[in-house]
Formats: structure tokens, sequence, C-alpha cells
């Protein structure tokens, strides 16, 4: 299929299908932390089919990623990399627009290692460009979980920018899941299996002096999507 195509077979498509699978998600507040921390992470997710809402048909390869995330100056920073081997997907951040708690208070109280990155992103399918798009990943850095097993965890979101730069449609999502899994985690708490390796997510101390700017939720939602990745 030329890339062409297959770009906007993807984008068409991964919205269709993002639509056809939309359900209701849990709200939660989200909150800037105050002292703020930072998130560093690697490794791979696995995509089994019916897993994302991507096509071509997701075939079980893996998705690498690298990330970092946080607060300096009283403003966000960060990198994303994306790598969908299923279909050639590329997602390389250009800005980062919020770092966030997603659910504060979450019992168990490990839950409150969720952060959310959130920005926008050049994307390219197979090598050629398709545009700059909005995205949001959920990290959990879960060792400190109760099993089983305690494993990291990892989701993407994907969304057209409105007129205003703010996340809009849906156009690829990933919801979140442990490292080397393939499935959907449900919550924050348990996995599909004992997955052997699949990287590693630190959620590092926060330092007493470094804020961020403070959001609102309407500010969180025009950053990162209305969508909560599952969690």
């Amino acid at each position: 299929m030329p890339n062409g195509l297959l770009a906007a077979t993807l984008l068409a498509g991964g919205l269709l299908l993002g639509l056809q699978a939309s359900r209701p998600t849990p709200v939660y507040s989200h909150e800037v932390p105050s002292p703020c921390d930072f998130t560093t992470g690697g490794g791979f997710i696995l995509i089994a089919p019916g897993t994302a809402s991507s096509p071509p048909p997701e075939t079980g390869q893996k998705a690498n990623f690298g990330l970092v995330g946080g607060c300096k100056n009283g403003g966000f920073f960060g990198h994303l990399n994306y790598v969908d081997n299923n279909n050639g997907l590329h997602v390389s951040s250009d800005t980062i627009t919020a770092y966030v708690n997603p659910c504060p208070g979450c019992a168990p109280p490990a839950a409150n290692n969720a952060r959310d990155i959130c920005g926008a992103a050049d994307v390219s399918i197979q090598g050629s460009p398709v545009g700059t798009f909005a995205f949001r990943v959920r990290t959990i850095d879960a060792e400190q979980q109760s099993s089983p097993p305690p494993k990291d965890k990892f989701g993407i979101h994907i969304h057209q920018l409105d007129s205003s730069g703010n996340a809009g449609n849906t156009l690829y999502l990933v919801q979140t899941r442990c490292l080397a899994s393939d499935s959907p985690t449900g919550n924050a708490r348990t996995c599909s299996a004992v997955n052997p390796g699949g990287g590693d997510i630190e959620l590092h101390k926060h330092n007493p002096s470094n804020t961020g700017p403070s959001l609102s939720e309407q500010q969180v939602t025009a950053a990162c999507g209305a969508d909560d990745l599952g969690y």
C-alpha cells in the first residue's frame, strides 16, 4: 500500500475505530504535582489484535518507547519517542504542554505513581511525515504496588489538533497496559499476566524548589484530551 494511502487509512480508520470503541470512562481530577517530580522510562509493550484503535490490524508486535517528563523553571519539559512496529507509526514530540498526576489521592496510595505527559508531536508512518498531532501518554511506576505482579505500565493516545491548538478527535489509542503486555490493565493494580522484561518507568523524587504552572481541569483537557486511557 502506498505510504500516503496507508497514512490516510491509519488516521481515518483509527478515528473510526476510536469512535466505535468509545465507552464511558471514569472522570478524575488532574493535578500538576507540587513540588514537582519528574518521570523517565523506556521499554516496550505488545499490541495484540483488537487492543488498539489503529488499522491495519495490530499483529502482536512490539511498540517501543522512550520518554522523560516533568516540571522545570515554572514550566514543563520532556520528550517522547514512540514506534509501533505493527504499522510503522513513529511519534516524536515537539513540545510538552502538561505533566499531571491523573488521580491524586486514589487508592491504593501507589496509584499516585501515575503521571500523564501531554504535548504536540510530529507523526510519521513508515518514514513518511503525516503531520503534527496532540499526544498523551500514561506512565505508572508500579513497582511498589501490590502483587500480582508489580509491573510498570504505559499507554498512549494521539489526537487531532483543533483550530485553537487543543486536543481533538482520537486518531490512535493504546490503552494503558503492563510493559511487555498485550492487554489493557483495566486498573492500576493488576496485569493480565506475568510478563518478563519490558523495560522500566521511574518516578523520581521532587525537587522542593521546583514547581510547574497550575492548570485548571479545562486546561488539562485542552492539552491532554478527555480519555483517561483505561486507568
